[in-house]
């Protein structure tokens, strides 16, 4: 096995350590909200008229889709969040250290989909507690998880986008 062989798994460990620290972020700020807001239904005005916090649930996926609430659906999501956190882990282990960009948009997709996939097993749906509104417009409930997901998705498209603009490598 050669040096760059092994240079390429090295760093790889501290991506999966932070993203074990977004898990435990997340799964920390949901705790908080389902012992402090879900008892009583309370909203903790953060920017009144614009942000808020509230407990939600959502068995579906992102805008509320699919949120059926059956067990099937339940486990299928669940299915599709493990094979998902399986594939990225997978393309994040072997992802050349050079490409930093898209280790930390794996980074920050692998923390946020194993955050949210915890909440399927524990409490049979997402936790969302981020509540963004102005005047009539409300924007659907989210969580720390989600926001990870949805910054590593911006950062793939960066990163994929990056890539076409990129002039080839071509030897002479």
């Amino acid at each position: 096995m050669g040096t760059s062989d092994a240079g390429r798994r090295e760093p790889s460990c501290r991506h999966f350590l932070v993203a074990g620290g977004l898990v435990v972020l997340d799964q920390a700020s949901k705790l908080w909200v389902y012992w402090a807001l879900r008892p009583t239904d309370t909203i903790i005005r953060v920017i009144p008229g614009c942000f808020q916090l509230r407990y939600a649930e959502n068995p579906g996926i992102a805008f509320s889709l699919l949120d059926s609430g059956t067990p099937a659906m339940r486990l299928t999501l669940l299915v599709v969040a493990i094979c998902a956190a399986v594939g990225v882990g997978l393309y994040l282990w072997w992802t050349p250290a050079d490409r930093r960009l898209l280790r930390w948009t794996l980074t920050c997709l692998l923390g946020g989909i194993l955050g949210n996939a915890i909440d399927r097993v524990v409490h049979g749906a997402v936790i969302d507690f981020l509540d963004f509104h102005w005047g009539a417009w409300h924007f659907p409930t989210f969580n720390l998880a989600d926001s990870c997901i949805t910054v590593g998705a911006v950062m793939l498209a960066l990163d994929t986008f990056g890539e076409l603009w990129r002039p080839s490598r071509t030897e002479t």
